[in-house]
C-alpha cells in the first residue's frame, strides 16, 4: 500500500506522511501543521554546518498537492477530512435483523471496532485481538501504510444505509458518516513492508457474539481475503490459542489449514495453553 518513491514533491511526501500518521485531517490542520525547507541556507556556529528555514507551502501549492494524491489513489476526502485511500466496493449480508454492510473501515469507526474486539475477547481466549484493540487505543490512525507496515480493517456496520442500484460500485469511502451503523464486526489484516514478508499477513477477524451464526463472519473473511489477494498478499496467518475452538473451527471451515503449534505459548487463568497456528493461500 505505501506509495514507496513515487512522490513527486517534498511536499507531497510530507502532506501523505501526517495523514498517515494521524487518520483524518482538514486541510485547514494541513496547511497548520506542513512545513517544508525553503530551501535558503543559514550558517550555523562552528562546526554545526548549514541549515534550511522552514515554512508552510503556499496554499495554492497545497491544494495541488492534495488533487495530485487523490488522483494517483493515495488520499481520499470525506466529509472535509483527508484520508488514506482504500479501494473496495460494499457489500450487503441479509441478517435476521435486517442488513449488514460489510466495508472498509474509516476512521469514525475507530470506537466501534475496538468495542467489538473487546466483547469478542472478553473471555480471553483470542490474545491477539485484544492486543490489537490495545494498539488502536494507542495510535492515531486506525489505518496504517508507512514504510514499516500496511495496516487496514474492513467492519461490518448494522443500521448503514445499504447499497442499491444508484452505489453499486460506490466505494465505501463515498459514502457519508453520517449514514455509519454500528459496528458487529471487524477484520484486521497487518503486514510488514519487508521485502522478504511482503507476500504475508496476519488477519484478525470476529463478529459480535449477539449476532453470530448468521453467515457475517464468513462473508467478513471471504471480503478480507479477496481484498488481500488484489493487493498482492499471497499468505495469510492467524493463531489463536487452542481453548478458542470456535475460531479454530471457523477458520478450518472456511479453508484455514493447521500448519502447527507453540506449546504452553499463553498463561490463561493460571494454566499453560498451546498457539495453533493456521494460514491459507489466497
Amino acid at each position: 500500500m505505501y506509495p514507496t518513491d513515487s512522490f513527486e514533491t517534498d511536499v507531497q511526501r510530507r502532506v501523505y506522511e501526517y495523514v498517515e500518521r494521524n487518520g483524518a485531517v482538514t486541510a485547514a490542520e494541513l496547511a497548520r501543521s506542513i512545513e517544508i525547507d525553503d530551501g535558503r541556507a543559514h550558517s550555523k556556529p562552528a562546526r554545526s554546518g548549514t541549515y534550511t528555514d522552514t515554512i508552510a507551502p503556499e496554499p495554492n501549492e497545497l491544494r495541488s498537492c492534495l488533487e495530485a494524491l487523490q488522483a494517483d489513489g493515495y488520499l481520499t476526502e470525506v466529509d472535509g477530512k483527508y484520508r488514506l485511500a482504500l479501494e473496495a466496493t460494499t457489500t450487503d449480508v441479509d441478517c435476521e435483523d435486517g442488513v449488514v454492510t460489510i466495508r472498509p473501515a474509516r476512521e469514525e469507526d475507530r470506537e466501534g471496532v475496538v468495542e467489538t474486539m473487546r466483547t469478542v475477547a472478553d473471555d480471553g481466549t483470542y490474545v491477539v485481538a485484544e492486543n490489537v484493540a490495545t494498539e488502536l487505543e494507542r495510535e492515531s490512525a486506525l489505518v496504517r501504510a508507512n514504510e514499516e507496515r500496511s495496516r487496514v480493517f474492513f467492519v461490518a456496520v448494522r443500521g448503514e444505509r445499504p447499497a442499491d442500484e444508484e452505489t453499486t460500485g460506490e466505494t465505501a469511502d463515498d459514502s457519508a458518516a453520517s449514514d455509519d451503523g454500528d459496528v458487529v464486526g471487524w477484520l484486521h489484516v497487518d503486514a510488514p513492508e519487508h521485502p522478504s514478508l511482503r507476500h504475508t499477513a496476519e488477519v484478525t477477524v470476529g463478529v459480535d457474539p449477539a449476532v453470530r451464526r448468521q453467515g457475517i463472519g464468513s462473508e467478513l473473511l471471504a471480503y478480507g481475503l479477496e481484498w488481500a489477494a488484489d493487493a498482492g498478499y499471497q499468505k495469510l496467518y492467524q493463531n489463536v490459542p487452542a481453548t478458542n475452538e470456535a475460531a479454530i473451527e471457523f477458520l478450518e471451515e472456511n479453508g484455514w489449514d493447521r500448519e502447527g503449534e507453540h506449546e504452553g505459548q499463553y498463561c490463561l487463568d493460571g494454566e499453560f495453553v498451546d498457539e495453533i497456528m493456521l494460514a491459507t493461500w489466497p
